[in-house]
Order: structure tokens, then C-alpha cells, then sequence
């Protein structure tokens, strides 16, 4: 709708949590952006995005018990390394609800799709693989937020109230780091953004 991503849903057409904190662009990626020129900017974007379709791939058939095969020919060196980094990770992930699942919130008037609901460590959580060049030394806030909408949503559709938000993030220099945060202390931040949207869409 008007060139931003939307879902359809029984609640209606509601905006997809992405396209909302596309326009919240960390201070440090808008720097490095305005030095290197948007052309070499969307290039590495392009890139990334490439790049975690296919560890989300291989994620995805790692947590569903499916045969990997030969993850380098298949998914090429990069990706494959990355995978490797996340294993330790992944593997405190149990009792899994959902992966890649659609949910929404006819409250927030805002849609989307989480990696996955599972209990990481014996707490339910919502948990959101990421890839990164590098680990940074500021916290990606976009993030949490997008996994405390997850949260929110996956209460709202199910009653089940989620304890964690868990970020893992593999990055291209060999690191591998996990983000566990509280889904309230991203709420208002949360309430506030989608107020400013619809604010800024019917204003």
C-alpha cells in the first residue's frame, strides 16, 4: 500500500512492524550511509538481506530436525559459517511453538512474522536470528522492539505472555552474541512510533 509492505489479516490491512521501524534508522548506519553514498549503501544492504535469508533458511530446517546436507554447496561459505557460529546458541532453544509465523494485533493496528516462539533457556521467549559484518558497540534498539511487537502479538493471539526477548546475531569477523531483554522496558517505545505513523499517514 503506497510502496510499504502490509498484511492481510482478519483484523484488516495492517502494516508490517519492518516497514514501521524502517524509517527509526540507528544514528550510526544513517552516519555510515551519508559517508558512503546510498548506491554502495542499498549495494551491502542487498547483500545482508541475501545473506540472512539464507542463515534463516538453514536455521529454520536446523530447529525443524530436517537434514541439512552440504551446507557450504548448498548455501555457500558464509552463510554456512555463520550457522556454525549460532550453533551453541540454538541449541538452548526447546519446546518450540511456532517458526516463521505470521502474527498481528488488532490492538497496535500492526502485523508481522517472528522467527521464533520457543523456551530459550526455560523461559518462553521470542527469539530473532540476525546476521551483522561486525558486532557494534551500540545495541541495534530497532531490534527489541520489533521482537517486543512479537511478544505483544503472540500474547494477544494466544494468551500465553511471553517472559524474554532473545536476539542472536552471528557476524561476518567470527563472533557470535546473544541479547536477552524484558519485552516491557520496549513498550512505550513501541506505542510511541506506531502513534507517530498513523499520526504522519492520516495527518
Amino acid at each position: 500500500v503506497n510502496g510499504k509492505r502490509h498484511y492481510e489479516t482478519p483484523a484488516g490491512t495492517l502494516i508490517s512492524i519492518t516497514t514501521l521501524l524502517s524509517s527509526q534508522t540507528p544514528e550510526g548506519i544513517q552516519e555510515w550511509r551519508n559517508n558512503v553514498g546510498d548506491d554502495v549503501a542499498d549495494y551491502v544492504m542487498r547483500l545482508a538481506a541475501s545473506r540472512g535469508s539464507k542463515v534463516h533458511d538453514i536455521i529454520e530446517s536446523y530447529l525443524s530436525n530436517k537434514p541439512l546436507g552440504d551446507l557450504t554447496q548448498n548455501y555457500g561459505v558464509l552463510a554456512a559459517g555463520l550457522f556454525n557460529l549460532m550453533v551453541p546458541a540454538l541449541d538452548k532453544i526447546d519446546k518450540i511453538r511456532v517458526l516463521e509465523q505470521a502474527v498481528y494485533s488488532d490492538k497496535l493496528g500492526v502485523a508481522g512474522r517472528t522467527d521464533c516462539i520457543a523456551e530459550f533457556d526455560g523461559k518462553l521467549s521470542t527469539i530473532d536470528f540476525k546476521t551483522a559484518s561486525k558486532k557494534r558497540d551500540e545495541i541495534n534498539e530497532n531490534h527489541l522492539i520489533q521482537a517486543t511487537f512479537y511478544s505483544l502479538a503472540w500474547e494477544e493471539r494466544t494468551g500465553q505472555k511471553i517472559d524474554q526477548i532473545v536476539i542472536i546475531t552471528g557476524t561476518e569477523d567470527g563472533q557470535m552474541f546473544v541479547q536477552i531483554d524484558e519485552p516491557s522496558k520496549f513498550v512505550k517505545k513501541l506505542q510511541t512510533i506506531i502513534e507517530e505513523y498513523k499520526k504522519n499517514s492520516t495527518g
